[in-house]
């Protein structure tokens, strides 16, 4: 039978250190700071108190905590004295079954790490789903972060110690998470897509109507339908937008959203993550059968970053009223016309006005973004709400 939140909360504090015992390696302090922070309301406030010790804890208590970690193959591993924790992590990531050669380039990866840092390379083996890495992307991640300096490392290395205690923590308490792994696996079926060029070299890249982005567009329209939307429509200029009706379906709608072309070699979350995220909320109440007594209505945006043609928010600025025809007649590097790609996409130009939106009709606009600077990761947090946002303006000029 799986811990419980309620076990927790109710242990005295050597009861409570005794339940997470294994939770932070060889480091019972941890645990026993936090148990004055009960009672926790959900999981992710046991996962943020911990989070909070560390961030309080001295330089030498953090060190030390990096230091009780084994070597990755190390020699804990081959005198079998590691965790039942560590060695079931390893074991999943394969670490247990080398090759003569992988073993002694992690012996030697360790002893580089070992002599410039003076602590463990740490990285959550088990991966972003909690089942493992591959060798082979283990010892790439390893030799990368090599060349990084020693302060950043040592705040990268407890960022993976939170990321390993929070997979041990899913396992005590029975958690799954089933939303984040779904939004997981979407993105990365959507970065399967990447324009010529590029896609040949691993990298991604989508610009507005090429083939990529036109697959990008039938996979979330399908995902949409899959979870439960009400309408979902592809729109004049290339949008694909769902709408989950309210209790009362003429109630007003929240419209959230976000774009799925991308930049040059660009991140599979950047932009995505804020379409993804919104399907799946709406596939979770779809599934329970609840309605909110307001309407969402989710916008994968076509085109934001403006890296086909020399215009930006194609997507949004038709729904506002702000779509200059103009544009249409601006070539890409082939000489082919927004207009022609967007005929060739059978998309109905003419239709472009009638997307406008009325405010009146909507709460408001809210983008799921990831974070694409160091506050939250520095901070410790998970979540933060941007209160300002930094505008931008592009120039061409002639030399």
């Amino acid at each position: 039978m799986s811990l419980t939140l309620a076990a927790l909360n109710a242990a005295s504090t050597a009861e409570f250190a005794r339940l997470l015992d294994g939770t932070f390696e060889h480091s019972p302090w941890v645990v026993e700071r936090a148990a004055p922070m009960r009672p926790f309301a959900s999981l992710a406030q046991l996962k943020l108190a911990f989070v909070r010790v560390l961030r309080e804890a001295t330089h030498d208590e953090r060190l030390a905590l990096l230091r009780a970690h084994p070597e990755l193959a190390g020699r804990a591993m081959v005198s079998n004295a590691l965790t039942a924790e560590s060695n079931d992590e390893q074991s999943r990531a394969g670490l247990t079954a080398c090759s003569p050669e992988e073993f002694a380039t992690l012996q030697r990866l360790n002893a580089a790490w070992n002599a410039k840092f003076g602590f463990p390379f740490m990285l959550a083996v088990r991966g972003p789903r909690g089942t493992g890495l591959t060798r082979g992307q283990i010892i790439a991640e390893f030799e990368r972060r090599l060349a990084n300096p020693v302060d950043h490392e040592l705040e990268e290395c407890l960022r993976q110690v939170h990321r390993v205690v929070e997979i041990r923590l899913d396992d005590k308490l029975g958690h799954e998470p089933t939303l984040g792994n779904r939004i997981l696996d979407d993105a990365a079926a959507l970065a399967v897509h990447s324009d010529p060029g590029f896609a040949e070299h691993g990298l991604l890249t989508v610009t507005y109507l090429t083939d990529a982005h036109r697959a990008c567009a039938r996979q979330l329209e399908a995902w949409m339908r899959e979870a439960g939307f009400d309408e979902v429509v592809h729109d004049a200029v290339g949008n694909v937008v769902g709408v989950y009706h309210g209790a009362d379906p003429a109630s007003r709608r929240l419209m959230t959203g976000s774009h799925y072309d991308t930049v040059r070699n660009g991140g599979r979350f950047d932009g995505r993550l804020g379409i993804l995220v919104p399907i799946a909320c709406v596939r979770a109440l779809a599934k329970s059968g609840r309605r909110l007594p307001y309407g969402i209505e989710v916008v994968g945006f076509a085109e934001e970053e403006g890296q086909r043609y020399k215009a930006t928010f194609l997507g949004s600025g038709a729904l506002v009223g702000r779509f200059d025809p103009a544009w249409l007649d601006q070539a890409d590097a082939a000489g082919i016309t927004m207009r022609d790609a967007m005929r060739g996409a059978g998309l109905a130009i003419e239709d472009i006005p009638a997307l406008v939106r009325d405010p009146a009709r909507y709460l408001g606009f809210v983008e799921v973004h990831i974070e694409q600077g160091p506050v939250l990761a520095e901070a410790g947090l998970p979540l933060g709400v941007v209160t300002s946002i930094n505008g931008s303006l592009r120039f061409v000029g002639e030399a």
